[in-house]
């Protein structure tokens, strides 16, 4: 056991060293008469054990504890204060300050000093394991175990330590919270592994760009925080946020994989925006979500109209899963008209909310569900019910009526889904090749194996494959060719520019004789008035779909409009 004795009086300092010497163990001992000789000795040597006296000039023992402390040379060694000296408060002081234990060296003898020493060490042993028991439990209750950086936790720590500092400096302080767009369609298609392996090389990337102070932590799944300070203004904040977002946007390349991503960023300051954790990391979110809605791999600054917006949405998402509990939901039908002989062959289901207390439509509230993920059991609902209804429609009529049902991104993306629809066609005893499925382009841009897989799978049922809304910027021929579609539909846009726009009347010309050389079907959308009407029959478009025809309706009064429009016997009972 190697001791050091720190004793000033010559007369206990022998004392004490002929009762160590007299209990005939291996003890090395050396000995300082002051607290600056012991500070020196300690850095350049390691001690076992401490015997330090408390009444010392310049530094007594309690002060060089606390030096001990500062320097972080207490947790190295255990520490027995001596005195001669009895008081509770300078004993209670002594433990709090560090000392394993005390003694009045007027007691001192070879026998209570050796259990002394062994029982500081021991004491000092279980501290030492308690305290790194304590390190390994707070590292865990503050550190992302994936990517070694903070998590959410610590972060909001941290984030209220930065709030009260820049109360005092008036310094500036920034909020960011980044999402990976879209990083469940990597899971889904490379598997978890992959995906963990990615957000340990994004975070990695994270960490080279942090300044002194700064601070980034992983919140959530995909989702990562960072605490700025370093900046003059909002600008640079800007110019910082895009510097992240291209180091996101660089390929990584896993297990020979190149795997591209995109992340979007929100943007809120202290004081300006938000005065506590909770609302900057709120209006951060709510920023990061205005990218999104964006387009995605943007950053955007907090703006007071954003909340407005975001509460709206908020809204609708919880009166939607409401009316989803609560069966509000309503199907419409509109038909679609061959051009010829302006009979009734199909119709499109389309979703109807009657009970909404806001004023929404369709396509906000469905982007809504996609995005709360309520799309996975509404999406469900909406292909069992139309399949229903098809059969139903059919047999009343004494007539086939095909039926078109709208596919989002993220249904497309459910490897289960094929299986559901073919169920529901057994069930309600349906035949696939009287269910249409409508996908849009921006559906199958960029699509992987999941995405084509499940097309593919749902051909198999015999089911048609329509690609809706045709000409609205994102038109890729390579989509006619790689995926088995069967319906191409004219969106609105190209029938209502050919009074405006001569050449329109050309491009669908092309675009209608094009997509009957590879054998498929064209319907156009969004026909209102007879001339529009003319010219699909012009063109050969086989089908026409719109208001002149009718609007959507319930499937109560759709035996009723189909019998107007084909011209069929009012009683079909």
């Amino acid at each position: 056991m190697n001791i050091l004795l720190i004793d000033d009086d010559i007369v206990d300092s022998k004392s004490i060293q002929r009762s160590l010497n007299s209990t005939n163990n291996s003890e090395s001992l050396t000995v300082v008469n002051t607290a600056e000789q012991a500070l020196y000795l300690i850095e350049h040597d390691s001690f076992d054990v401490i015997l330090l006296d408390y009444m010392m000039p310049k530094m007594n023992g309690i002060e060089m504890l606390l030096e001990l402390k500062r320097r972080s040379w207490i947790n190295k060694m255990a520490v027995v204060m001596i005195s001669n000296e009895h008081s509770e408060s300078i004993i209670l002081k002594s433990i709090d300050a560090g000392a394993q234990d005390f003694l009045l060296k007027s007691e001192i003898n070879a026998g209570q000093l050796k259990r002394a020493l062994m029982q500081a060490q021991k004491r000092f042993e279980l501290e030492s394991k308690l305290i790194e028991s304590y390190q390994k439990v707070k590292e865990l209750a503050e550190n992302d175990h994936l990517t070694g950086l903070y998590n959410r936790y610590y972060f909001g720590e941290a984030l209220q330590r930065a709030i009260i500092a820049n109360r005092t400096y008036k310094a500036n302080l920034a909020v960011l919270q980044l999402d990976l767009d879209n990083f469940k369609n990597i899971n889904d298609s490379f598997g978890h592994d992959i995906g963990n392996v990615l957000l340990q090389e994004i975070a990695l990337r994270f960490k080279s760009v942090l300044q002194q102070n700064d601070l980034v932590a992983r919140i959530g799944g995909d989702e990562f925080a960072f605490i700025l300070t370093s900046f003059n203004s909002p600008l640079y904040i800007e110019r910082h946020a895009q510097r992240i977002l291209t180091l996101v946007n660089q390929p990584v390349i896993i297990e020979e994989r190149c795997i591209h991503v995109t992340g979007s960023i929100g943007i809120a300051l202290h004081p300006l925006n938000g005065q506590t954790v909770e609302d900057l990391m709120r209006y951060a979110d709510i920023a990061m979500y205005r990218a999104k809605q964006l387009g995605k791999n943007k950053a955007c600054l907090f703006e007071d109209n954003m909340e407005k917006d975001f509460q709206r949405k908020y809204r609708i998402e919880v009166d939607l899963r409401h009316a989803c509990e609560h069966q509000e939901l309503e199907m419409y039908y509109q038909p679609i008209v061959d051009t010829q002989s302006r009979h009734v062959v199909s119709c499109e289901a389309l979703i109807r909310w009657p009970t909404a207390k806001l004023n929404t439509n369709p396509q906000e509230f469905m982007n809504i569900a996609e995005e709360s993920r309520l799309i996975d059991s509404l999406g469900r609902w909406i292909i069992d019910t139309a399949i229903y209804q098809q059969t139903v429609i059919s047999n009343k009529l004494g007539y086939t009526i095909k039926m078109a049902i709208n596919l989002s991104p993220l249904q497309l993306r459910d490897p289960t889904l094929p299986t559901f629809i073919q169920k529901a066609l057994e069930k309600y005893q349906a035949k696939g090749e009287n269910i249409v499925f409508e996908l849009t382009e921006t559906a199958l841009l960029g699509s992987d194996d999941l995405v084509r897989d499940s097309v593919n799978a749902i051909k198999t049922l015999n089911c048609l494959i329509a690609l809706d809304d045709f000409g609205t910027g994102y038109s890729s021929i390579s989509h006619l060719l790689t995926f088995p579609i069967d319906i191409v539909k004219l969106d609105k846009s190209l029938l209502d520019k050919v009074h405006v726009l001569p050449r329109y009347y050309h491009i669908l010309k092309g675009l209608s004789s094009m997509l009957h050389q590879l054998r498929i079907a064209v319907v156009a959308e969004g026909v209102e008035s007879a001339q529009q009407v003319a010219i699909c029959s012009e063109l050969d478009i086989e089908r026409i779909q719109g208001y002149y025809f009718a609007k959507p309706t319930s499937h109560c009064r759709l035996f009723m409009l189909i019998q107007e429009l084909t011209g069929l016997p009012t009683d079909l009972s």
